[in-house]
């Protein structure tokens, strides 16, 4: 899907935009200041501390080349902690076959930095994972958001236990390769939601820091 603001995918299964607009209110909502005045839309939401101004709701051009910028994934809220290490070890595993360079988490020195937002919600066919993701400048300006949501073939009555290591992996390469689409420019990943190099595992570690 490229990088409009506002992207939205699924796994195999095709929601209607009112279904899937309702999934992502229902997690940018968790991530906007209780100290608004007003009700907000979706499009008008940004992080919790670093709003986005106008100009940045949709993507900019990115600053650097990509063989020279760094990425900080700075914070992932709304993921329980026993599957943030899952998500950021594939987070990582992705970045490395599509040559990303990350580095360690809050790095003041890193090109962009990236904030995530998830929520897990019990659906008629499964669990429905929301993601939502924003890079900042080192401005803290946003500069990109890209969103989507993976469904789950399970159900338990707390939704984020029906989430397994593959969902959270499937939405690692999408997160990644929307991240690649965008700092090369590109008008959208080849293939949605998988890396399109045949990149082979090196069994070296993935790159320190991600999360």
């Amino acid at each position: 899907m490229g990088f409009l603001s506002g992207t939205k995918r699924t796994g195999s299964v095709r929601l209607p935009g009112v279904v899937l607009a309702i999934a992502l209110a229902s997690v940018l909502q968790a991530c906007q200041s209780t100290e608004a005045v007003r009700p907000k839309t979706v499009a008008e939401l940004a992080g919790p501390t670093v709003p986005a101004p106008p100009e940045a709701t949709q993507p900019a051009v990115p600053a650097v080349p990509a063989a020279i910028a760094t990425f900080s994934f700075d914070q992932i809220k709304g993921v329980p902690t026993t599957k943030q290490d899952s998500l950021a070890k594939s987070i990582a595993k992705y970045a490395q076959q599509r040559n990303l360079r990350l580095v360690r988490r809050i790095d003041t020195n890193a090109t962009y930095h990236v904030w995530g937002y998830l929520s897990a919600v019990g659906g008629d066919v499964g669990t429905n994972v929301t993601y939502v993701w924003d890079i900042l400048d080192q401005s803290g300006n946003r500069v990109l958001r890209f969103s989507g949501i993976e469904i789950t073939g399970a159900t338990a009555s707390d939704p984020w236990q029906s989430v397994g290591g593959s969902t959270l992996d499937n939405i690692a390469a999408r997160t990644v390769e929307d991240v690649y689409a965008w700092i090369n420019r590109l008008p959208q990943p080849a293939a949605p939601g998988a890396p399109t190099t045949q990149a082979k595992a090196t069994g070296t570690k993935p790159p320190a820091g991600t999360l």
